[in-house]
C-alpha cells in the first residue's frame, strides 16, 4: 500500500519548541520530528539495525537483556517527588515525554493499580486504610526531567514542579456531551483518576491517560459489575470513570473527555484527516469489546495551541464493524436504532458499550493498544486474548494459552476520515511465531514494531501455558518491512511476575525507557518472593522505570 497523502508533517511542524518528542507507546514517529528542538542523534540507532543477539527465554527474577545492553533504574514505587512528600505510585504503566526546551522537559507515568500485600501486609481489603492507600497509589506522576552534562536525560527528584494525580483527591473537569448531564449525575467534574493503563500525547503537547479497569474499584452497573467491599468507605459513581483523561503539566489542569466514550480504555492514538480534522483511535480492553475512532467536527488550527482542546468537545464517535469493514457512527441523530433505545449524545458517551452493541460493532479479542504507523497511516491493534473470540480448540494447531494476535487496519484511500477499511491479522500469537498475548505496541525510528507481552505468570508454572513455553513476559522487535518483515525478535525479558509497559526512546535517542510493572506478582507469600527487583537483596519487589542502553566499549 502506498504511503498516505495526509499532511502529518505540516501538522507537527506547527507544534514548535514544545513539540511532542517521545510519546509513550510511539517512539517518535517520523512525521513528529520535523521541528524537534533537539536534533536527532546521528549515532548508531539503539535497535533499528537489528544487530543484537536475541535474548534468551528466562524464568528468573532478574531483568534480562540482549547481550551488549545494560540498564539503570530511574524511578521506583515510593520515591519522593516533591517537597510536599508526594511519592511515585505503584504499577507504573504508560510513560511519555514532552520536551519543554533544550535542557528540560516533562515525564508522565501512569499508575494503574497497587499490589496491596506489598504496601499493607496483612491489612483486610474492606478497611478505610486499604482503599485510601490503594487510591493514592493509582493515577499518575508528572515529573521534571533535565539534560545532564553528558547528554543523557534524567528525572529530577525531588522537585517543586513535580506533582501527582491520584484516585483519591484529584479533580478532573468533564468535557464533551456528557458533562453536567444526568448521565454523570449533573456534575461538572469527577474526583480521582484510576486504573490508568495506556495513554497518548495530544498534538498541543499535553499528556493523555486511559482509565481502564475502573470496575475493580467502583464496579459498573452497565456491565453488572459489583464494586469491592472497600467501596463502602468512599462511595463514588462508576459513571465518573472509564474515560480518556488529559493532564496539562504546565497549568496542572485535568480533564475527562467524555466524547471519546466510556470503557476500559487502553490508550489513545491521534491522527489527522486529509481535510484537517482531528482523529482519535481507542479500544476497549475487555473480552468481546470493540475498536473506536472519534473524528472532530472542526479542523485543527496550529495557531490555537492548547485551545485545540475544544476539538474534543464536538465530533462523532464511531465503532468498527471489522467483518464488513465499516465504521458505524454512534450518533442518535442519524441512527434510528439508538433513538429507539432512548440514546442521546450524553448516553452514548457514558454507556458506550451498549450503544456499540446496538449498532453492530464487532466484538474483538480484548483489543488493547492501538497505534498509527508513522509512514503508512495504518492502524496497528494488539488483540491480547484471541481465545476469548472463540478460537477453535479442536484444531491441531491450537495450543492452550498461546493466544492473541497483532491486527492491522487500513483506511480506504489512506484517509483517516474514511468510513470504510480493510482489517486483518498481521502476526498471530503461536508457539511458532514466538508471540503471545501482545499488549503494548510501539514504533522505532525506522518503523520497526515493538511489542510487549502480558500473560499470566504463576508461582507454579502451568502445563501448556505461555509461561511454560516462553518464560517470563518479554519485549520483541518486529520489522514492518524489509527482508525480516514480521519476524519476532526477542530483545528483553522481565523479572519474574512482571510485564513490560510503554517502550519509549529517550530524548537523545540513546536509551529505551521502559516501565516494569508488578514484579513479584506471582510470589506465594512475603517469605517466598520470586524477585527482589529493583533493589535486590531481601527487598520487597517494586514497580520501576528503567533506562536501557548499549554498553560502552
Amino acid at each position: 500500500m502506498s504511503a498516505p497523502k495526509l499532511k502529518r508533517r505540516e501538522f507537527v511542524q506547527y507544534l514548535g519548541a514544545s513539540a511532542v518528542i517521545a510519546a509513550g507507546h510511539r517512539l517518535v514517529p517520523n512525521w513528529m520530528i520535523t521541528r524537534a528542538s533537539t536534533p536527532l542523534s546521528t549515532a548508531t540507532p539503539l535497535l533499528d539495525n537489528l544487530d543484537f543477539t536475541p535474548a534468551a527465554i528466562s524464568n528468573s527474577g532478574d531483568l534480562t537483556l540482549s547481550e551488549g545492553f545494560e540498564y539503570d533504574v530511574l524511578l521506583k514505587r515510593g520515591d519522593v517527588l516533591n517537597p510536599e512528600g508526594e511519592t511515585y505510585g505503584d504499577h507504573n504503566d504508560y510513560l511519555a515525554i514532552v520536551q519543554r526546551d533544550d535542557t528540560t522537559g516533562w515525564l508522565w507515568s501512569n499508575h494503574e493499580n497497587a499490589t496491596m500485600r506489598f504496601l499493607l501486609p496483612g491489612e483486610k481489603d474492606d478497611t478505610m486504610e486499604y482503599i485510601v492507600t490503594r487510591l493514592t497509589n493509582m493515577g499518575g506522576s508528572v515529573i521534571r526531567i533535565e539534560k545532564q552534562p553528558g547528554g543523557s536525560w534524567r528525572p529530577v527528584l525531588p522537585h517543586s514542579e513535580n506533582f501527582r494525580v491520584d484516585g483519591l483527591n484529584s479533580r478532573l473537569k468533564f468535557t464533551g456531551p456528557a458533562a453536567g448531564t444526568d448521565r454523570v449525575f449533573g456534575e461538572s467534574e469527577a474526583i480521582g483518576s484510576l486504573g490508568n493503563c495506556g495513554g497518548g500525547i495530544t498534538p498541543w503537547g499535553t499528556f493523555c491517560t486511559a482509565e481502564e479497569n475502573y470496575k475493580e474499584t467502583w464496579g459498573d452497573p452497565e456491565m453488572n459489575d459489583k464494586p469491592p467491599k472497600s467501596a463502602k468507605h468512599i462511595q463514588r459513581p462508576s459513571e465518573h470513570y472509564g474515560y480518556i483523561c488529559e493532564i496539562d503539566p504546565d497549568t496542572r489542569e485535568l480533564f475527562k473527555h467524555t466524547s471519546l466514550g466510556r470503557m476500559a480504555h487502553e490508550n489513545v492514538a491521534f491522527n489527522l484527516t486529509r481535510d484537517g480534522r482531528l482523529v482519535a483511535y481507542t479500544a476497549d480492553d475487555r473480552v468481546e469489546q470493540c475498536l473506536y475512532k472519534f473524528i472532530s467536527r472542526d479542523k485543527y488550527d496550529h495557531s490555537a495551541g492548547k485551545a485545540n482542546r475544544r476539538l474534543l468537545d464536538h465530533g462523532t464517535l464511531y465503532v468498527a464493524n471489522t467483518e464488513k469493514g465499516r465504521w458505524i457512527a454512534l450518533d442518535p441523530v442519524t441512527n434510528r436504532k439508538l433513538r429507539d433505545h432512548e440514546f442521546d449524545a450524553a448516553r452514548v458517551c457514558v454507556n458506550t458499550r451498549t450503544a456499540a452493541k446496538i449498532v453492530g460493532g464487532t466484538p474483538l479479542a480484548r483489543p488493547e493498544d492501538v497505534e498509527v504507523h508513522p509512514v503508512t497511516g495504518e492502524l496497528y491493534v494488539a488483540l491480547t486474548s484471541w481465545e476469548a473470540a472463540g478460537i477453535d480448540k479442536t484444531k491441531e494447531d491450537y495450543f492452550p494459552d498461546i493466544a492473541g494476535a497483532l491486527g492491522r487496519l487500513r483506511e480506504k484511500d489512506d484517509d483517516a476520515a474514511s468510513l470504510e477499511f480493510e482489517f486483518g491479522i498481521l502476526v498471530p500469537g503461536s508457539k511458532e511465531t514466538g508471540l503471545s498475548w501482545p499488549d503494548n505496541i510501539a514504533f522505532t525510528e525506522d518503523n520497526h514494531l515493538m511489542v510487549a507481552t502480558d500473560y499470566a505468570i504463576n508461582h507454579k508454572i502451568k502445563e501448556n501455558s505461555s509461561q511454560e513455553q516462553l518464560g517470563n513476559n518479554f519485549l520483541v522487535v518486529i520489522p514492518t518491512s524489509g527482508p525480516r518483515e514480521n519476524e519476532v525478535i526477542r530483545f528483553a525479558v522481565t523479572p519474574r511476575g512482571a510485564e513490560f509497559c510503554s517502550p519509549t526512546l529517550s530524548l537523545d535517542r540513546q536509551e529505551l525507557w521502559l516501565n516494569i510493572q508488578h514484579p513479584g506478582d506471582d510470589s506465594p507469600n512475603l517469605k517466598e518472593l520470586s524477585t527482589h527487583f529493583p533493589e535486590g537483596g531481601d527487598a520487597i519487589p517494586k514497580s520501576a522505570m528503567v533506562a536501557i542502553r548499549r554498553k560502552q566499549a
